[in-house]
């Protein structure tokens, strides 16, 4: 239908999904409603069986589409028929009109001209705005009421794609998904939606942060018919955070994974393929019916290309120049990486024209991709764009590699074997589909899988595995099922089992501290103190007003060095502080619950002071001031000085965002003990 090509109109009547979708949704007598993708009508119809004098606004890109729904509910005072673009409606994007309950089937991947793709990049500049169906879920949640529910079917692809991170940030902070049902599109016999697998999502707007951060989503898989959508015992049900979900690697939802998988990901002190290797993709010529030479027309995909001369196959590595500036010999064919799906080594098979002439052409054409040149005929792991089942890697060895392989170069050339058994393994396989479901391997998601650093003994057992390997296949044999069996085995006693790991820690080593929720601690806490010394003190011999104060240093305690602005350093200077307020952010990593002392740093001298925090709460900015916020929620540490650390200020760096560093007194004090250090009066 023509219709299907300019507005992705494919209406799909199943009954089990209108049933499903609507009850999910619970209208109410008086509720205003949106389907913004009105179609043929089937969701105002079922909605219309059970509420005959619902209200029911429709909006319909498709004029054919608009006269055949003006018809239809003619008879129905309270149904609205307007000709409208949703993404481009005026009251769509200011939000002038807001909704009870919104429902509908999105067109997906309509095909737009150049005024309206420039138009929508104006209007949802943060979002990807190629995908239609997004850009709906967006402007539809924008309009709904506070408490309004809205449910829709849609791909899945927005849960774990990198484009679509924006829209995952948004709906979970300003909604709760109640539901996510997820099946595939084969359930819709006849119909190409260009999609593998369809969505169902049921979320319910919400201003609360902390609330939506509380939520629990409940996920439905593994339906064996599109009729087991109505059966809530059906399929397999799985409940997970919405908090861990956003706080997860790219906020993606790794539902399919098992728990250990996704903490393995989602392990921040682990290091990531992007830590340790530059990721990245290769060449393309922009005509490569022209430029690109099969070996001979026995090679797959062969067909359509002019088979290389034996006699223009450059047979010896090439010079710096000529990796820059192309070849001015006869053998100027060098062999090229192309996609496929095969293990640890790939045959020269084809050829890419590398004459100073095709260079120079290269350089000039609009269609060529000559990027990320740095990397050509260097050493490295090849991974194809699009796998199958599962992940593979293979050598480049010095070649040119293209636009359909992922290039992984390894910072420290000692790992290139290593990675090369890793890539290869049921367990990077495993990891890389929780990451993204989707068959897409794009450098964003290779350089997301974890990396544990394998001790001497584990590393150099897979490096011999694997140049046996590579010396078996080049031989012409493929007998190579032992060695993988093994590597196999010794990647998952790596990952799941922490057996072969490199105990030592990294001096590299980093913790990437998040902000710390100061709602979630409100609704925790409220007026009470976090922290309180004085009950935990049990060395104390002093007392200070209410509040016990220590006479002696203790060298095991938690210990805070904290930027203080230079409007405060008087007060800190003279060593009278009382109270340290934090800015807006405060860094996740800090045990609120193990503060004991407090040093602060004072921007262009050091450290010199430390003080007691007595009581660790919650406050407001400017607190006690007509100036209070109470919107404004910061970390207030009450504090008491104890004495001087040295007798002058001392530089240290500060290690989160310049701002903190959260340590232990022995750390501060270089290993020195309550015997070797003494405070300074």
């Amino acid at each position: 239908m023509d219709s299907a090509l300019t507005y992705q109109a494919y209406y799909t009547k199943s009954d089990p999904i209108l049933n499903y979708m609507t009850g999910m949704l619970n209208f109410e007598p008086h509720d205003e409603i949106l389907e913004p993708c009105g179609g043929d009508g089937v969701f105002i119809d079922k909605i219309l069986e059970h509420n005959p004098n619902a209200h029911i606004n429709v909006f319909e890109l498709n004029p054919s589409a608009v006269i055949g729904l003006k018809e239809k509910y003619s008879a129905k005072p309270g149904v609205s028929v307007k000709e409208t673009d949703t993404l481009l409606d005026t009251a769509i994007i200011s939000c002038t009109q807001r909704y009870d309950k919104i429902i509908g089937n999105p067109p997906y991947g309509a095909r737009n001209n150049e005024k309206k793709k420039d138009l929508l990049n104006k209007l949802y500049s943060d979002l990807y705005t190629k995908e239609s169906y997004t850009l709906f879920l967006y402007a539809c949640t924008r309009c709904l009421k506070e408490n309004g529910e809205l449910c829709f079917i849609i791909p899945d692809t927005f849960l774990s794609l990198h484009r679509h991170l924006s829209i995952r940030k948004f709906l979970l902070t300003n909604t709760q998904i109640r539901e996510l049902a997820l099946f595939p599109s084969s359930f819709f016999p006849g119909i190409n939606f260009g999609y593998a697998n369809l969505c169902i999502i049921t979320l319910k707007k919400s201003t609360e942060i902390s609330q939506n951060m509380n939520n629990e989503i409940v996920i439905r898989t593994n339906f064996k018919s599109v009729e087991e959508l109505e059966n809530s015992n059906c399929g397999t049900r799985k409940i997970i955070s919405q908090k861990s979900v956003y706080d997860g690697v790219g906020s993606a939802f790794m539902f399919n994974s098992t728990d250990k998988v996704a903490s393995l990901i989602n392990n921040e002190d682990l290091k990531k393929i992007g830590d340790i290797a530059s990721c990245v993709t290769g060449f393309y010529s922009g005509n490569d019916k022209v430029y690109l030479h099969p070996l001979n027309s026995e090679i797959k995909n062969s067909k359509k290309y002019i088979c290389a001369k034996t006699e223009n196959i450059r047979r010896s590595d090439l010079s710096q120049k000529e990796k820059v500036s192309g070849i001015t010999e006869d053998d100027f064919l060098v062999p090229i990486v192309k996609g496929g799906n095969i293990e640890y080594v790939k045959p020269n098979h084809w050829f890419m024209d590398w004459s100073a002439q095709a260079i120079s052409e290269y350089k000039q054409s609009k269609k060529c991709r000559f990027q990320n040149s740095d990397f050509y005929f260097k050493n490295g792991i090849g991974i194809p764009m699009i796998r199958s089942s599962k992940l593979t890697g293979a050598l480049i060895e010095g070649r040119l590699f293209d636009q359909s392989i992922v290039g992984v170069f390894p910072k420290e050339e000692k790992w290139i074997f290593y990675l090369l058994g890793f890539f290869n393994s049921s367990v990077c396989t495993e990891l890389i589909n929780a990451i993204n479901p989707s068959t897409n391997n794009s450098a964003n998601y290779i350089k997301k899988i974890p990396f544990i650093v394998p001790c001497d003994k584990t590393k150099n057992k897979v490096d011999a595995l694997v140049q046996n390997i590579i010396v078996t296949l080049k031989n012409g044999d493929t007998n190579i099922e032992t060695d993988k069996k093994e590597i196999d085995e010794i990647f998952t006693n790596l990952y799941f089992k922490n057996i072969g790991a490199d105990c030592k820690k990294s001096k590299n080593a980093k913790t990437v501290a998040k902000q710390l929720n100061f709602l979630e601690l409100f609704d925790q806490y409220a007026d009470n103190p976090i922290v309180e010394n004085w009950m935990v003190n049990d060395s104390a011999t002093s007392v200070y007003g209410c509040k016990i104060i220590p006479s002696a240093l203790n060298i095991d305690k938690n210990c805070l060095i904290s930027l203080v602005k230079s409007d405060n350093f008087e007060h800190f200077v003279g060593q009278s502080a009382k109270i340290y307020y934090t800015g807006k952010k405060f860094p996740t990593t800090v045990a609120l619950n193990g503060l004991y002392y407090f040093v602060p740093y004072l921007k262009g001298k050091g450290i010199r002071d430390i003080y007691l925090i007595k009581i660790a709460r919650l406050g407001f900015r400017k607190e006690g001031t007509p100036e209070e916020d109470q919107n404004d929620l910061r970390l207030v540490f009450e504090i008491e000085f104890i004495g001087q650390l040295f007798n002058d200020y001392k530089s240290v760096d500060l290690k989160i965002w310049r701002t903190f560093t959260d340590t232990t007194l022995y750390e501060l004090l270089d290993g020195q003990d309550n015997e070797k250090h003494s405070l300074v009066v």
